[in-house]
């Protein structure tokens, strides 16, 4: 395994990775890519690996390739406005379509089909493509155990304990300012957010709207597991996202979730069964849904026992399992060669 950091629970569990520690310059993101991908090929290169597996533009000479995003599609898609994000992308795009049309990898790994897509669409990959939608840990991950549970986690962020719960976690840019937007028409609804994003702007959206009392910016947690286990209903109408783990991992903690159709992860789901979805902008739509699992909290509870159903398919184990057969595919493929 090549990374810059490991973390030593991972390899006390499994002795048998050997872990070596590509050098890489943190202080700017920009710096960190390209840093890496620089001092990453030497390392491989010493090595001589057999089989290189590369998530996203990290080794120049990989076999297997994953695809975590686009960086054009997003730019377009969430960053207007945001100069350092745009300027990031103007120079990433360039090397991120030569790094998928280089010649060597033969196999590329998605998390959605929307994401294939989009590689092909953007970066011409017409090479074997594989959609492999990321694991979800269901023990950690899972509904509270009573509402003695949900109550006490409630009191813990400084929620109140009555009254539903919405949950937003992610970037405030993927739909926060949407969801701040539909709580004057419920009034008894409140709202917790979860996110690394800066929250002057909200707050302020929020005062203007009557409804900052009703708010609660909790910032960034390292254990996202309890937020899910203390709301009701989780709200993620993002415009864009390849994939989105808070979105399974709502699902598997047992909530009604609300999300975009542009969202990687609503492919898993069956409109109005284990999930409500919506077009991106259409704020009807979002206030259909929510008035839905607001007031008929019994058809939240099946909503989200449904999705916890569908995603205990799609655990980590499944997710191993279908990339070994990619593996399987790429080694024969070099033998053969």
């Amino acid at each position: 395994m090549f990374s810059n950091t490991a973390d030593p629970g991972f390899l006390a569990e499994f002795p048998t990775v050997n872990w070596c520690r590509v050098p890489a310059w943190r202080r700017r993101y920009l710096g960190a890519v390209f840093s890496f991908l620089l001092n990453s090929e030497r390392a491989i290169r010493r090595a001589k690996p057999d089989l290189i597996h590369a998530q996203g533009l990290s080794c120049w000479s990989a076999d297997v390739i994953t695809c975590h995003m686009i960086n054009a599609v997003r730019s377009r898609k969430l960053d207007q406005g945001q100069r350092r994000a745009r300027a990031f992308s103007a120079i990433v795009t360039p090397v991120e379509r030569a790094f998928y049309r280089q010649t060597r990898a033969r196999q590329a790994i998605v998390m959605s089909r929307r994401l294939g897509q989009e590689l092909a669409a953007e970066y011409g990959w017409r090479r074997p493509l594989s959609v492999i939608p990321h694991g979800t840990d269901t023990r950690i991950f899972r509904p509270p155990s009573d509402g003695l549970e949900r109550a006490a986690l409630r009191r813990e962020l400084g929620v109140s304990v009555e009254g539903p719960l919405w949950l937003f976690v992610g970037e405030a840019v993927k739909g926060l300012q949407e969801t701040l937007a539909q709580l004057p028409h419920f009034p008894e609804a409140r709202l917790l957010v979860v996110s690394r994003s800066n929250p002057a702007s909200y707050r302020e959206q929020a005062t203007v709207l009557g409804v900052s009392s009703r708010v609660t910016f909790a910032g960034f947690t390292s254990q996202p597991e309890r937020v899910y286990r203390a709301a009701d209903i989780f709200v993620y109408p993002s415009p864009y996202e390849p994939f989105g783990m808070v979105v399974t991992e709502a699902m598997a903690s047992g909530l009604a979730c609300i999300v975009g159709r542009e969202v990687g992860a609503a492919e898993l789901m069956t409109d109005g069964r284990d999930g409500l979805l919506m077009d991106c902008g259409d704020g009807r739509a979002l206030r259909r849904h929510l008035e839905l699992l607001t007031t008929d909290p019994a058809q939240a509870l099946r909503v989200g026992v449904a999705a916890r159903e569908t995603i205990q398919h799609h655990d980590w184990n499944a997710c191993a399992e279908a990339t070994w057969r990619v593996y399987q595919a790429a080694a024969g493929r070099n033998r053969v060669e």
